[in-house]
């Protein structure tokens, strides 16, 4: 796809809206009469985030949420090959921002309430509750769907039933051990997901109102939504009587055409902010989650759904990987084709289908058939043994990540682990991770000025001597530089010589280095005082 048609797509269906997206000024605002020293927008999305975390949460949890050295969001795209126009599903990369850690905090305490009788948690267990279900002779089977459902969640509405049910006698802070108040976890929810500050082809937006898919908060507060909207409809009698729902795309059995449009009339007058689209099943088949349901009578059948637009792309058998992984693959998907599939003759269709394919990427056919072989096997087997409990003291693996060399030098490792773990009586697992090819598919995203990036190692050289100094930092590195200011580096450089800007290097794995300051032979050799240490 061309550059220019990307970000046209990307950007009729994001920051086009201005009902939702707002373009943020980066020049610095004038504080009595002179600019401040360093400014960035999101330096102050920082300040504004701790100054309210650390008046509501403890301090040790406050300490865990509040980052230091924050990335900046990047919005970016994925076309939605499947459907007859081209269009862009909007995604945000916020890992490392600076409400990423807040966010992630709240949805493990909040993920409860997210859930409820017509929710779907995977869709394995969905495909063995249909199956179950009796139906009708007559009925019909039909999809609903919410257009562009995370973009268009009524951000503050949402908040509010959250903290509704959170202190529902007083449910959040007995789970969770707290002392929380209702207007504490409101502003938390708030600075966590409303005017999300990203950046979008060197330009930087705030998402005023909406949820962010790639938020961590994302799927609750979309889930959290629906489920009071079905709450309703639950209390008004107008809920059919087989409706499940993940996420944004619901089934439900219709007794005719009439019924199912009448019900789609209902959903889209629940509430201004969303609107469904409507799918009935064409010869009693419909697609849905991957699978194929199809009615036969008074039951429902499953088996894998193919898109028209699935590439069948997947792990090559010549990439370089440990051989267990592209085993493994194989093994994943025969266990998916064996549990959506709810006939011998389906699952065995599959398993053709998955010849074909990983033939394709150059897969052994041994090493297929065999796959397939033990995987029928062993599910047999398996289907007849006395299921036994686990034994409560059998000890978690510990996994070593390690970089793959070879499969002689992998087998080897291998080897070597289980008999060290035999020897100190703990399971040790290897984990084998491929070189990755960012560096030569760099991405072309703009990034910010060298003095607001973080989790970098730098250098100071003085221009006049051969004086360096390398250091670690993981905030922001015009932070550590006006630290640096104040302790004998400073005081060299202005007294003494000159130095050229910190040169800085993108650091990412964290890395314990030990900052020295090397002086030269003429210059007075002295200790780093502890107060020019401790700062990172």
């Amino acid at each position: 796809m061309d550059k220019t048609e990307y970000i046209r797509l990307l950007s009729d269906a994001s920051i086009k809206d201005t009902t939702k997206f707002t373009p943020i000024n980066t020049e610095r605002p004038k504080t009595r009469g002179r600019p401040p020293k360093h400014y960035h927008p999101l330096l102050q999305k920082e300040k504004q985030l701790e100054s309210v975390v650390r008046k509501i949460l403890p301090k040790p949890i406050a300490d865990t949420v509040c980052r230091k050295g924050s990335r900046l969001a990047h919005l970016y795209g994925l076309p939605k090959t499947h459907k007859q126009q081209l269009s862009m599903r909007p995604i945000l990369s916020s890992t490392g921002t600076y409400n990423f850690a807040l966010a992630k905090w709240l949805e493990e305490k909040l993920k409860p309430l997210s859930l409820n009788q017509h929710t779907i948690c995977d869709i394995f267990s969905f495909a063995e509750v249909i199956r179950e279900t009796p139906l009708n002779p007559n009925d019909i089977l039909v999809s609903y769907d919410v257009c562009a459902l995370f973009t268009n969640v009524p951000l503050d509405e949402t908040i509010e039933i959250i903290a509704e049910k959170a202190f529902k006698n007083n449910w959040f802070n007995e789970t969770h051990g707290l002392n929380l108040t209702k207007t504490g976890l409101t502003e938390l929810l708030r600075i966590a997901t409303k005017d999300q500050l990203f950046q979008f082809d060197g330009q930087l937006y705030e998402q005023v109102d909406g949820v962010a898919m790639g938020s961590p908060l994302g799927p609750l507060m979309a889930n959290v939504f629906l489920c009071s909207i079905e709450e309703q409809l639950d209390r008004n009698n107008k809920l059919p009587s087989f409706y499940k729902r993940y996420v944004d795309d619901t089934l439900a059995t219709m007794p005719n055409i009439q019924a199912a449009t009448a019900f789609l009339s209902t959903l889209n007058e629940c509430h201004p902010a969303i609107q469904f689209t409507m799918e009935i099943a064409e010869n009693n088949k419909l697609p849905f989650l991957g699978m194929m349901i199809e009615k036969n009578g008074c039951h429902l059948t499953t088996s894998v759904y193919h898109k028209p637009t699935d590439t069948g792309l997947l792990l090559h058998y010549q990439s370089h990987v440990d051989q267990r992984y592209k085993r493994s693959l194989l093994n994943t998907m025969l266990n998916r084709a064996y549990r959506l599939s709810s006939t011998k003759e389906s699952f065995t269709k599959e398993c053709q289908h998955l010849k074909r394919m990983f033939t394709k990427l150059k897969y052994p056919v041994k090493l297929i058939n065999s796959a397939i072989a033990w995987y029928t096997s062993s599910t047999i087997q398996s289907r007849h043994e006395t299921p036994t409990e686990l034994d409560a003291a059998t000890q978690k693996p510990v996994r070593i990540t390690l970089p793959f060399k070879d499969q002689k030098s992998a087998d080897t490792v291998r080897h070597q682990l289980k008999d060290l773990g035999r020897k100190i009586g703990t399971d040790l697992q290897p984990v084998f991770t491929s070189r990755k090819i960012e560096g030569k598919l760099k991405i072309q995203e703009e990034k910010p000025a060298l003095i607001n990036h973080q989790c970098v190692v730098y250098t100071f050289k003085c221009d006049s001597c051969d004086a360096d100094y390398i250091g670690y930092t993981t905030r922001h590195l015009h932070q550590r530089i006006e630290e640096h200011k104040a302790s004998v580096i400073g005081k060299h450089l202005r007294e003494a010589h000159a130095s050229n800007l910190p040169r800085g290097k993108p650091q990412c794995q964290q890395t314990l280095l030990v900052e020295v300051w090397i002086p030269t032979q003429s210059d007075v050799k002295v200790q780093i005082r502890p107060p020019y240490i401790g700062p990172r």
